[in-house]
């Protein structure tokens, strides 16, 4: 099966083109002229073509801004082609604008959005694709699209908060990183040449920070080449499920950071559950969805636990419940939902919950650890100081 872009009239005798896969160009044109358009000319794409395609992005409020002008066309009665063909004239050399152009071209013709949608993938994920699939057979993508709006809305929001929350410590880090290195390569270096000259016995404590001092200064190549190669032997080792599903399993331990990783996985598995169960899919394959989107090996596993329970018939609370990274409230609200028919509600509900709790949860989060951090930072200057004047108190008391 080939990859064509072609130019053709539309049955108003506008001009318009778009990419489609078909067997020929015969295959092609027969496609086109069932759905009433009149091929000019086509040209098979090249596999790098197709590849590029696929390799497409588009920025998260670019697709909030299709979402919410799709919502808009089609409840003002504006049929899926038209809405698409002015989202592509409104966004006109832009990746937006090359992406509908190509949408409408082929819903124009008769595929299903959801199966156009697909040639994105890294614009239009499963989870997207499925719940966009549910509001075509239901009928209702406005109210999907209008879902996905205030999803993709909530996760900008959430990603902006924990930006906003570690712009202030990471400055400091940096900050105190400059510090520390400057203390231990030019300050330290020039007092023990002091004390070289002088001939003074050196407390242990000075013998310490001046071994840390030359370390740095003779070893200088080595730390450059691990803090370099680190990140790929580390995003080498995360390639194996086993090491990432351990690693994020000791995230969710850590002091004081370990509850946040943990409410901001559940809450991406809360939302996501609510959106997929709430457009129409079925509970079986949204928990299958989540298991890609949550975010974290160590849940991912026991949702895939959860979904072999559910397909033995178990309630999706007691398979839950089973988990520990599960807590209490989280499994209470989704029995009740279960027990009164009202599982969607419930699922909604858990979202509320962590949207109102996580904020909050930063905010404590990051309260505790700026002062830790400046007390550390204070104990190493003040040490590196205490070992500068040890030796000082040491040449006065001789005297």
């Amino acid at each position: 099966m080939g990859f064509y872009s072609y130019r053709a009239y539309d049955a108003a005798g506008r001009l318009t083109s778009g990419s489609l896969e078909a067997d020929s160009v015969v295959v092609l044109e027969n496609r086109l002229r069932a759905a009433g358009i009149w091929m000019l000319e086509a040209t098979e794409g090249r596999t790098t073509q197709r590849t590029a395609v696929s390799r497409l992005k588009l920025n998260r409020a670019d697709l909030i801004n299709v979402f919410v002008q799709l919502t808009l066309l089609l409840r003002a009665g504006i049929t899926l082609p038209n809405a698409l063909e002015r989202l592509a004239a409104d966004n006109a050399g832009t990746k937006a604008g090359a992406v509908m152009a190509n949408l409408h071209g082929q819903v124009s013709i008769g595929v299903p959005l959801n199966r156009a949608m697909g040639a994105y993938p890294r614009i239009f994920t499963t989870e997207i694709t499925a719940v966009i699939e549910a509001g075509e057979v239901s009928g209702q993508l406005p109210e999907v699209f209008a879902s996905l709006q205030e999803y993709f809305e909530w996760c900008d929001q959430l990603n902006s908060d924990v930006r906003q929350a570690l712009m202030y410590p990471v400055i400091v880090m940096v900050a105190s990183l400059g510090l520390v290195l400057m203390l231990f390569t030019f300050v330290v270096p020039k007092f023990v040449g002091l004390l070289s000259e002088l001939s003074l016995e050196v407390p242990l404590l000075t013998r310490i920070v001046m071994a840390i001092s030359q370390a740095l200064l003779g070893g200088w190549p080595v730390l450059l080449g691990a803090a370099v190669g680190l990140p790929f032997l580390v995003r080498y080792a995360l390639r194996s499920p086993a090491v990432a599903t351990w690693v994020d399993a000791k995230k969710m331990e850590l002091p004081v950071f370990g509850s946040l990783v943990s409410m901001l996985a559940l809450s991406r598995f809360s939302h996501n559950l609510a959106l997929l169960y709430h457009a129409g899919i079925p509970l079986l394959r949204g928990i299958e969805i989540c298991q890609n989107v949550v975010g974290n090996r160590a849940i991912a596993a026991s949702l895939e636990d959860a979904h072999r329970g559910v397909l033995e018939g178990k309630p999706l609370s007691k398979c839950l419940a089973a988990h520990p990274v599960f807590p209490q409230t989280l499994v209470t609200m989704m029995a009740t939902g279960e027990t009164s028919g009202t599982l969607d509600i419930a699922l909604q509900g858990v979202a509320d919950y962590y949207n109102k709790i996580i904020p909050r949860r930063i905010k404590v989060v990051f309260a505790v650890f700026n002062p830790v951090m400046m007390l550390s930072l204070i104990g190493v200057v003040g040490v590196v100081a205490l070992a500068v004047i040890l030796p000082i108190l040491q040449l006065w008391n001789a005297k």
